[in-house]
């Protein structure tokens, strides 16, 4: 509307909410139309100009549509993961599909678009000395992948999205606002494709990695900073937190406020720093996992449950996939890794995790059962984690870190035909986009 007195701002392209003659819907923004404004004594040529861009904008939005995501197999069967160790970049490639039964217990559903590469130091470098590490990219509002599970769902930080705003504590952290929304197996996805992620520790994923009792929690993945990602337990099976007042960061088994922890583990790995995805994955007392929705595991004591920050910088030569990673300088850096350590890749080749049968859907998700296929061949009966077991027997520990080993992908599944037909109809909603914005006069 114009303001008495003001000059006409003419020929101006904008969005409204309001109805319109002239108007096209967005994408997945339904509320939102295009408007050209077409006020009287406007020049031909500038209105053909404005006319002209819109066209353009419309038609590129029509293409974006075509590129339709694919759903991941809800057996499993859509997993692929691997890794390559070349010179100070470890790239792993992945398919954003998980290795184990899944449910969308939130409106989206997991979905991939093409296989993903995400490249992190293979010697990671710390900012700082001691114990004083610097911060390098804070992830309190960082939306989006943070690091990947070597299950092949992302790692997330705290930050749920512009509902909840930066993470200032637990309240408004995913866990607190959307733990009700993870399926069993503690993840889930959010709008469009690649978007399977983790804001807790991955249960499924330590179940088949052999997580025991009274130990140290395996290495669940990577974090985009180059150091690994492990469960919830330290060393002597502590649940990780925050160090308290009393306790002394770097000597203490617990972690800085961004969930990091400094100090070499001799029989652990070869690395000076690492993360823990925290929250105790099971009661002591028991010997059946809690529920998905468990205070026990999401409770504020343990916040951050994934990190809200990383202290690893981008090294030279190194074509970091976390574009807030600032560059590693040349002065006040420190390996943060031990003498003589050789990075190989992991979970790869012959040595890749297998498809994981046993993820069951707590009550109120639908039930035990799962859809079942190419990747497991019977219904998925849940599982028990050793972590509760309260014998003194521990599971059989997992083979060593594998060796370098061939790094040949396997071709991901073909479309189906739901994904077929979703992306003949982009196709058709894309003409039909084209063939409307060269109407609009």
């Amino acid at each position: 509307p114009q303001v008495p007195g003001a000059q006409a701002h003419t020929g101006r392209a904008y969005l409204s909410r309001s109805p319109s003659s002239h108007t096209a819907s967005l994408g997945r923004f339904p509320s939102y139309v295009a408007r050209v404004s077409h006020p009287p004594g406007l020049a031909a040529q500038q209105g053909s100009s404005y006319v002209m861009l819109m066209r353009l904008f419309l038609v590129a939005a029509g293409l974006l549509i075509v590129v339709s995501a694919t759903t991941c197999p809800t057996d499993g069967s859509g997993y692929s993961y691997s890794e390559t160790v070349t010179g100070q970049t470890r790239a792993i490639t992945y398919q954003a599909c998980p290795n184990h039964a899944w449910k969308a217990v939130n409106p989206n559903q997991a979905q991939y678009s093409t296989m993903q590469t995400i490249n992190v130091p293979a010697y990671p470098t710390l900012v700082g000395s001691g114990v004083s590490y610097a911060q390098t990219a804070d992830l309190k509002a960082q939306g989006g992948n943070v690091g990947v599970l070597f299950n092949g769902a992302a790692i997330f930080s705290p930050f749920g999205g512009p509902r909840y705003g930066t993470v200032t504590g637990y309240a408004n952290a995913a866990v607190n606002g959307e733990g009700s929304t993870f399926d069993s197996c503690n993840c889930h996805s959010s709008q469009g494709s690649d978007s399977y992620h983790c804001h807790a520790p991955p249960v499924c994923l330590l179940k088949q990695l052999n997580e025991t009792k009274a130990t140290h929690s395996k290495q669940v993945g990577w974090a985009s900073d180059g150091f690994p990602m492990y469960g919830p337990y330290g060393a002597g099976g502590v649940a990780m937190k925050t160090c308290s007042s009393t306790q002394t960061f770097g000597t203490d088994v617990c972690t800085n406020a961004d969930g990091g922890h400094y100090g070499a583990l001799s029989g652990t790995d070869s690395y000076t720093f690492r993360y823990y995805i925290k929250g105790p994955t099971c009661a002591t007392s028991l010997n059946t996992l809690q529920p998905i929705t468990s205070a026990f595991t999401f409770a504020a004591e343990y916040h951050p449950h994934t990190p809200t920050g990383y202290y690893g910088c981008c090294p030279t030569g190194v074509a970091c996939s976390l574009r807030t990673l600032p560059a590693c300088t040349t002065g006040g850096t420190v390996n943060g890794y031990v003498t003589g350590m050789t990075p190989t890749p992991m979970y790869t080749g012959a040595d890749a995790l297998t498809t994981m049968c046993d993820s069951s859907f707590a009550t109120g998700q639908g039930g035990a059962g799962e859809t079942t296929g190419s990747g497991c061949s019977a219904a998925s009966v849940g599982f028990t984690l050793n972590t509760c077991d309260t014998s003194t027997t521990a599971a059989a520990s997992p083979p060593p870190p594998p060796p370098p080993a061939s790094t040949t992908t396997a071709a991901p599944p073909p479309p189906t035909a739901s994904a077929t037909r979703s992306v003949v109809h982009g196709a058709v909603v894309a003409l039909l986009i084209v063939i409307a914005c060269f109407a609009v006069v």
